[in-house]
């Protein structure tokens, strides 16, 4: 017995069916609004076809409906499309609404995940010096003095301190423990 190729992931997936079904999936540009029940419209157009599992296409019909781009093109009195671009039933309100709300969640997600992201940047660029990342001579680096961090430029290393230069001119030894990153 033959073993076919199938496909797993859903972008491969999108594109396939882009390929196969121009009128109805689009990879650039403005989508189309989707017929209610085009998965099993697909799975019988494919006539059983191996090439992608019933699963993998209900992720990828997921996360396409599911995109922004998607999302956007639900309007409603707009008409949804079969798999060969012919309209169906018209976009109601609440069918918009509910796209909308999905929209908005979707971006507040995105919003609270890029602001983490750019709070651990931020964090671990304050973070202490590890041992596998030690200054060099020349570098300017933040020493603690006190409570207050000052900044200082590197111009000696050895065994257990490190002399470093103030702005002033004047120059400490100070250890290792008290370099911070910028």
């Amino acid at each position: 017995m033959e073993s076919q190729f199938q496909l797993t992931n859903s972008k491969e997936i999108i594109a396939y069916l882009a390929q196969q079904f121009p009128n109805c999936f689009t990879l650039e540009g403005e989508a189309k609004p989707l017929k209610i029940g085009i998965f099993q419209d697909i799975l019988s157009r494919l006539d059983n076809s191996d090439i992608i599992s019933k699963t993998k296409l209900r992720a990828a019909l997921r996360a396409y409906t599911m995109s922004w781009r998607y999302l956007y093109s639900i309007k409603a009195g707009a008409n949804r499309v079969d798999l060969d671009g012919n309209p169906h039933e018209v976009i109601n309100q609440e069918q918009m609404d509910h796209a909308q709300q999905q929209l908005k969640d979707s971006k507040e997600k995105a919003k609270a995940r890029f602001k983490e992201r750019a709070k651990e940047k931020r964090k671990t660029a304050r973070a202490p010096f590890k041992k596998s990342k030690t200054p060099k001579i020349g570098d300017f680096v933040k020493v603690i003095v006190g409570n207050k961090p000052i900044k200082v430029q590197i111009i000696n290393i050895e065994k257990e301190h490190i002399k470093v230069k103030v702005g002033a001119g004047m120059e400490l030894t100070v250890k290792p423990e008290h370099i911070i990153n910028k």
